[in-house]
């Protein structure tokens, strides 16, 4: 209760508050030390909600420059190379790739890891074996992360865009696959994907 002495002059007169010196510290020092450490505090979140911000602005930049690309595909293949072109130069990834379910050229272990891996969610990331990268990118010397978000047809997962790096922190399970859901979104709508 801030206000609890200044409703109790009475009781103010009678206490005996130090003031400082020989290792005391007075109330008003107190209370300067701690509303400094939150001003600290609240200056360092702001900095990282300011940087967090920077990094949307970036990905919904890198997502319009792909759909961009991506409406202009004739094919399924077409729309892969734009995907892996895309990921790397507009997104930063390390290594991208459009896996479709059925004819992907990664073969039916892509499809099977993709859907091992996303499961009723339709998502994933996080670090994935050497195997799996493999699979997915044809580098599988060691184990890195990745981030996948299926496609869907109607009810259906069609197909899944992945992003991947060597570093198996790159992609975390607590990370979010907001930009590529709706990369895979807008892929599975295109004509030129049916």
């Amino acid at each position: 209760n801030p206000d609890f002495l200044q409703d109790r002059p009475a009781l103010l007169a009678a206490l005996n508050l130090p003031t400082g010196g020989d290792g005391a510290i007075s109330l008003v020092e107190g209370q300067l030390a701690i509303l400094r450490e939150r001003s600290t505090t609240t200056g360092q979140k702001i900095v990282e909600l300011s940087e967090s911000g920077k990094e949307s602005d970036r990905m919904l930049e890198a997502t319009r420059q792909t759909l961009g690309a991506l409406v202009r595909a004739v094919d399924k293949g077409h729309a892969a190379l734009i995907w892996s072109e895309q990921a790397c130069s507009s997104f930063g990834a390390e290594m991208g790739a459009l896996v479709w379910f059925g004819s992907s050229p990664h073969g039916e272990g892509a499809e099977s890891l993709v859907r091992e891996l996303t499961g009723e969610a339709g998502t994933f990331s996080g670090t994935v074996s050497p195997k799996t990268m493999d699979e997915l990118f044809g580098r599988g010397t060691s184990s890195g992360s990745v981030a996948i978000a299926c496609i869907g047809k109607g009810d259906e997962a069609v197909g899944a865009l992945t992003v991947g790096a060597a570093d198996s922190e790159q992609y975390r399970r607590e990370d979010g696959t907001l930009f590529l859901d709706y990369i895979a979104a807008a892929i599975g709508q295109l004509p030129a994907c049916q």
